[in-house]
């Protein structure tokens, strides 16, 4: 079966050195690949032990770099071929769930105690949930309200007016729950974490302060901004492009196979880079929105997903945002040899997820 892997596992030259029942795996499944990190924690330190990706277009019968929608049996097959390949040993891991599949919004409710809350929470929670509530596992937590009010928000408030408590509503589809675990049951693991791939990229590449962040993860079939104030997820945003659509454009245009124009862009980036306009465009609007309704400057702009990678990204980023803008490196968070520093500095955007995954099994929350 075609597929990309990582060229270098630290588990093969390092094994001898690992106690196996210590290790944790993160996994990413995404839409066009499969992403795996081992991580160990030795003398109070992340250590990477081996890391890998599977791309997820030939188990679909299509090429490399195409978002695919799998069947379960055809995702444990190639989950096999990845913990093969990549010479994984953990038997514990923690699994990423899709946003697509879920559902990250900040709502309103009146100034309700904790008790009431959690009884109105459900019954607001069905405006905003495009399903049946009886098909979604729902999670919520109050936003401290000192923390997010502006200056401008202090000064015309009127005493008069209601009082609002702001929740973070959580929501994940429970077919997409079910298919997780029947995935880690069947290969033998044991996974107690299942966690929207969002806090999961949060925790890998986010700066530990409370400053106003946007997080963009270009991803091949859509790509996620988030923005992250004090720590916690105040805007989720779908865009509807990712590398995917480029590489088609790029296809269309030159004439050439999808795996031929997928190959072209990896290698020397994208001579037209109007999708990867469409997806500035729209992110810095909601940025734009955030500052305006917040009184509150967003300062920074982190980029992760594959997409991010391409040639040229971050320049082509820069002048689109008013912020700074950088490639996330989750790797900075781990151990590994001084040797592979390079290479893990070019891939790290795309292991977002699954080291803030691994991350999360060794405690560094």
């Amino acid at each position: 079966m075609p597929s990309i892997f990582s060229k270098f596992s630290p588990a093969k030259i390092f094994a001898k050195f690992f106690n196996k029942s210590e290790s944790v795996l993160g996994i990413d499944i995404g839409s066009s690949s499969i992403k795996v990190v081992q991580l160990k924690k030795q003398n109070g330190k992340a250590i990477l032990e081996t890391y890998g990706e599977l791309g997820l277009g030939p188990y679909a019968g299509m090429a490399v770099g195409q978002a695919v929608v799998l069947s379960t049996d055809k995702q444990i097959e190639a989950m096999r071929d990845i913990l093969r390949e990549a010479n994984v040993t953990a038997l514990r891991a923690a699994v990423a769930l899709p946003l697509r599949s879920s559902l990250l919004k900040v709502i309103e409710l009146p100034s309700y105690k904790e008790d009431q809350i959690n009884r109105m929470v459900p019954i607001e929670a069905r405006k905003h949930i495009p399903v049946p509530i009886a098909e979604v596992n729902l999670d919520w937590w109050a936003i401290p309200k000192r923390e997010f009010q502006s200056p401008t928000e202090e000064s015309s408030q009127n005493e008069s007016l209601p009082e609002k408590t702001e929740v973070l509503l959580v929501a994940v589809h429970k077919t997409t729950v079910k298919s997780h675990q029947e995935i880690i049951a069947t290969l033998g693991l044991t996974a107690s974490t299942l966690e929207i791939e969002t806090f999961s990229s949060m925790r890998s590449v986010l700066p530990r302060d409370i400053s106003a962040t946007a997080l963009l993860d270009v991803g091949a079939s859509s790509s996620k901004l988030t923005i992250v104030d004090y720590g916690i997820v105040r805007v989720s945003h779908l865009i509807n492009h990712g590398g995917q659509d480029l590489t088609i454009a790029l296809s269309a245009s030159t004439g050439k196979s999808f795996a031929e124009a997928e190959k072209q862009k990896r290698k020397n980036g994208l001579a037209e880079t109007s999708g990867l306009d469409n997806i500035f465009y729209e992110a810095a609007t909601i940025i734009e929105d955030y500052q305006k309704r917040n009184a509150r400057l967003v300062k920074r702009v982190i980029c992760v997903g594959g997409g991010a990678l391409i040639l040229g990204f971050i320049e082509r980023a820069s002048k689109h945002f008013k912020q700074e803008v950088i490639l996330g490196d989750p790797f900075a968070k781990v151990e590994a040899p001084a040797f592979l520093s390079e290479v893990l500095s070019q891939a790290g955007p795309e292991f977002a997820v699954a080291i803030g995954l691994a991350l999360h099994e060794l405690g560094e929350v």
